[in-house]
């Protein structure tokens, strides 16, 4: 019976964090005598969007981090451990932005072992301040539409319309 790397992380795979805060995405790894090639931790992001590919953002082999494959996060990102070839893998992203909802691949690669494990992460942002206005003529036997929106919001937004004064109930 052969035994090779695993991954021994069993945290949740979906996290929900509001923006602005701090996420560790955790993965962390045994290795066996069997794995014996070098240790490369490789951390992918898979957008929401199919259009666009996947995203090396930051990688641990030959014992260096590189972490400038992905812009839109550089200097927002780390390794928790400073040496991930202790068996820690997890990331840290800071100040969360919209943009950083994604499913994030952990990879972990020393010959001839190899695992990977997906998390989901979700970036909730707080409604923006909501615009309101009114269409149409505002005279007796008239049609009116009311209308409001928020620029930003996640979950997508809901709105309830309520008569505040006046007894009678609106259709």
């Amino acid at each position: 019976l052969t035994r090779s790397l695993t991954i021994t992380s069993t945290d949740p795979s979906m996290f929900e964090k509001a923006q602005g805060e701090k996420v560790t995405l955790p993965c962390t790894f045994e290795l066996s005598e069997e794995d014996e090639g070098p240790l490369d931790i490789e951390w992918v992001l898979i957008p929401a969007d199919n259009q666009k590919r996947e995203r090396i953002i930051i990688m641990y082999a030959v014992d260096r981090v590189y972490n400038h494959y992905y812009a839109a996060m550089t200097g927002r990102m780390q390794f928790t451990n400073l040496d991930p070839k202790s068996g820690d893998g997890s990331l840290d992203i800071l100040n969360l932005k919209a943009a950083d909802t994604g499913t994030y691949q952990c990879k972990v690669k020393k010959a001839p072992g190899v695992q990977s494990k997906k998390i989901q992460l979700t970036v909730l942002v707080k409604p923006a301040r909501t615009k309101c206005s009114i269409e149409g003529s505002q005279e007796i036997g008239k049609d009116v539409t009311l209308k409001c929106v928020s620029q930003e919001g996640s979950p997508l937004l809901s709105y309830d319309w309520r008569r505040v004064s006046g007894a009678q109930e609106l259709p």
